[in-house]
């Protein structure tokens, strides 16, 4: 991440400065240059997460993200992924923003991200979660419900895919470098219309658009979470039966943190043992 590559940097620097100062005449020259290698030596080998960082991320998208049906009224599965992340000691502080906005769709995400004050957090990222594409599903059932067929889901999935490429090529000129996580969703209706299994195709459909948009770029990771409602005994809806409550939230944030920690191993379980065997290979 950006600012670890700083606080390693300044920190190598200030050992090779010190060095530098030992006074030249209690050793000769060959000792002294014998000394500077081994200390270059110990810089490259510096075990990645020996120095804790302090971390920016954003949240931002629909209501998935905004968290709508949290009946805590926190902000749905964003502080969930705040703990899990500050519980690693390679970090030090990390602050998430949640710029989730009910209702918004992949044309409004667009807009909301040349606003200059969202502008700027999404710039200073380490991490990026994204949540959108419900709605636009939602708009094409309204926008066509005396009409709907699967060919009009399908004509409008490729106008989808064109505008979320859009909101990563905006993502991307704003910050090159943050990991993003694109989170699919759910068909909301699987229990009230769970006869309408026309509904759940879509909604897979949509999804593979989404995880094949996300493939086409670099540092992005697709988090697919529809599973964890459909094969769920417990209930994992708001009271409108519709957005997740506290629970679903809260698996939505472990599938996610998941998905973090394969891209990280120092994150999560694995952290200690990948550690360990980073030091060993340093001996």
């Amino acid at each position: 991440m950006k600012k670890w590559r700083k606080i390693i940097v300044a920190s190598v620097c200030s050992v090779t400065l010190a060095s530098c100062s030992q006074p030249t005449f209690l050793v000769n020259q060959e000792d002294v240059v014998d000394q500077k290698e081994v200390q270059l030596t110990e810089k490259e080998q510096i075990p990645k997460g020996f120095f804790p960082v302090e971390l920016e991320a954003v949240a931002i998208g629909d209501s998935l993200t905004e968290g709508i049906g949290d009946e805590s009224k926190k902000g749905g599965y964003v502080p969930f992924i705040e703990q899990y992340i500050a519980k690693q000691n390679e970090v030090e502080n990390v602050t998430i923003s949640n710029l989730g906005k009910k209702g918004n769709r992949t044309d409004q995400l667009l807009a909301r991200l040349k606003d200059p004050s969202i502008a700027s957090k999404v710039s200073r990222a380490d991490m990026i979660y994204v949540t959108i594409g419900g709605n636009d599903v939602m708009k094409v059932v309204r926008d066509y419900f005396y009409d709907i067929s699967i060919k009009t889901f399908e004509t409008e999935k490729s106008k989808y895919e064109k505008r979320l490429n859009e909101v990563f090529q905006r993502i991307r000129k704003l910050n090159p470098n943050a990991h993003i996580y694109l989170i699919g969703f759910y068909n909301p209706f699987f229990k009230t219309l769970s006869d309408m299994k026309e509904i759940n195709v879509v909604i897979d459909e949509w999804n593979q658009a989404s995880q094949q948009v996300a493939m086409n770029y670099e540092n992005v990771t697709y988090v697919k979470i529809d599973d964890v409602f459909y094969d769920s005994s417990d209930n994992l809806l708001g009271k409108d039966e519709f957005h997740p409550n506290k629970k679903g939230y809260e698996l939505m944030a472990e599938r996610i943190s998941n998905a973090m920690e394969e891209e990280d191993p120092l994150l999560g379980q694995n952290k200690e043992k990948v550690r360990e065997e980073e030091l060993n290979g340093n001996e």
